[in-house]
């Protein structure tokens, strides 16, 4: 028998409203910007001279992070903006927030922001903020932004801006990160991903992946290097050394234990062709990727993952999202022909095969004659495997039955994989002006989703029942009890719209919290595990 284990990390992620399509009785209630104080909206305004048809990851959107930055016991929000600047609220209680984002410091105005990670970096016991950049061509405009909280010297919630100082001003069009102690010397790594859709190689041309190795595609480690006598860590690019050097389209990472061996390895979900990867810790330094060995297959245009026991047998298992539809309409009007060729040239140039459809990739146990773990994909048998456009799995017990459950973003503003677009750009574009062009283009604004776990490998829908019913282009989110009521609540970055911000309701079932206190490098015990 397995022990049952679970995995901790830092979460990331009067007037409430009742929306259009949102019932009074629903598990999550909707807090209205209103009364709440958040009224972030990721908001991005096409034009000529950029949009979706100059650059494709235009909408990819921002990340959110729920922490407690001047520890009063409640949690605080941090929304990262594209175009817009970035926002934090501090939680006043009662669903009600005060944006201090201007004397905080950390509004990046003429940075294009990403994801978000967490991090006490200076073991000073107060949270940092570790902000990704990409899109712009201009390297200093698009360098990742390391925000010092300041707090123990100022006694203000105020950050400064210090990733220079740190050894991790990055500029490889970063998408997100995290924190980590990959060679379990007890103080905390960077392992960061990168995708750079600038440079002029199609990613939907089969190439040897082996072979890519375009600096701003090939994802980067950071060894954490504290020089002794220093008040912080200085943090040193590892990635050649480390066997961190395939490149490929990222838009997902997870830090796990897979082989369980107690050594951290790494998932990476890769957008196109370049398939996921699975860099096995191999205790050394290095990594090997190891998704082929591990994994039949991937999703083909995999966006957010995430590593948890689903199923409660005490076994990592792994939630990677695409893009297949729900409806048969939506599938004929996006879905190109897969064929007999495809798989061909898969084989031909050394990929995974990949599917265009959500994976939940559950953990078998070991092979009894390598001891390595085996994975099989029951995302249809869940019945989680069409989504849309996804963008990020939240996988937690939200109604507290004991099991986990999964919620998914959802929507993309300008559909430009619709088959009748293609066709009309294809014959048209050098005849019809861009504005024009763009107007053609449909839209896509779904529901978020939300299943309910019903007790091990299968879900059910739940959306509505859930009051996730919104259309909306969402793309980051993360969860967190933000009225320490000892429930999970949700906040959910939205692309033209403003961030929706629910109340977990939940009465039923238990809960239990936990607070850990790790070794002087790692106050937090960031990346601990719990047996039970």
């Amino acid at each position: 028998m397995h022990s049952r284990t679970t995995t901790l990390a830092l979460l990331l992620l009067a007037l409430y409203s009742c929306q259009s399509g949102q019932e009074e009785n629903t598990l999550f209630r909707r807090v209205a910007p209103e009364h709440s104080g958040v009224q972030f909206n990721n908001l991005i305004p096409d034009n000529d001279s950029f949009n979706i048809l100059s650059y494709e990851y235009i909408y990819n959107g921002g990340g959110v992070a729920i922490a407690d930055f001047d520890n009063d016991g409640l949690a605080d929000l941090f929304f990262s903006g594209n175009i817009v600047d970035n926002k934090l609220y501090r939680n006043k209680g009662d669903f009600q927030f005060e944006d201090i984002t201007g004397p905080a410091k950390v509004a990046a105005p003429g940075s294009w922001c990403s994801g978000v990670a967490v991090v006490d970096i200076n073991q000073d016991g107060y949270k940092d903020l570790y902000v990704c950049s990409n899109t712009l061509k201009e390297g200093a405009k698009r360098q990742n932004l390391l925000f010092v909280n300041q707090f123990p010297e100022t006694g203000k919630l105020e950050f400064e801006e210090l990733a220079a100082s740190y050894g991790i001003a990055d500029t490889s069009y970063s998408t997100n990160s995290a924190f980590f102690d990959y060679d379990n010397d007890g103080d905390l790594d960077l392992f960061i991903i990168n995708n750079n859709m600038q440079e002029s190689r199609n990613p939907t041309v089969y190439t040897h992946q082996k072979d890519l190795l375009v600096a701003d595609r090939v994802d980067k480690l950071y060894r954490n290097d504290w020089p002794e006598g220093q008040e912080h860590p200085v943090y040193t690019d590892v990635s050649r050394e480390a066997g961190i050097t395939i490149d490929g389209y990222s838009l997902g990472i997870n830090i796990c234990d897979l082989n369980q061996d107690g050594w951290k390895d790494v998932y990476v979900t890769n957008d196109f062709l370049s398939n996921d990867l699975l860099y096995i810790n191999n205790q050394d330094g290095t990594f090997t990727n190891k998704a082929k060995e591990y994994l039949k297959h991937t999703g083909y245009s995999a966006m957010g993952n995430d590593v948890v026991d689903i199923n409660n047998d005490g076994l990592p298992d792994i939630v990677a999202l695409d893009m297949l539809p729900e409806s048969n309409y939506r599938k004929k009007t996006m879905l190109g022909p897969t064929n007999y060729t495809t798989y061909l040239y898969t084989e031909r140039y050394g990929l995974m095969q990949q599917y265009i459809r959500n994976v939940l990739q559950v953990n078998q146990g070991k092979r009894p004659h390598t001891g390595e773990p085996v994975f099989s994909d029951l995302a249809m048998l869940a019945g989680i495997e069409a989504t849309d456009w996804s963008w990020a799995p939240v996988v937690a017990d939200f109604d507290r039955d004991g099991f986990r459950d999964l919620v998914i973003t959802n929507g993309f503003p300008k559909d430009i994989t619709d088959r009748d677009f293609m066709d009309y750009q294809a014959n048209y574009f050098a005849y019809v002006e861009q504005h024009k062009m763009l107007a053609k283009i449909p839209e896509v604004k779904l529901d978020n989703y939300a299943y309910r776990n019903k007790g091990g490998v299968e879900f059910e829908d739940v959306t509505q029942q859930w009051g996730l019913n919104t259309p909306s282009f969402s793309n980051g989110a993360a969860y967190g009890d933000l009225d320490n009521d000892g429930d999970l609540d949700l906040v959910v970055n939205n692309i033209n719209d403003q961030a929706f911000l629910y109340k977990n309701t939940a009465t039923s079932g238990n809960y239990l919290c936990i607070e850990l206190t790790g070794k002087p490098n790692n106050r937090e015990a960031l990346g601990a595990t719990i047996a039970y």
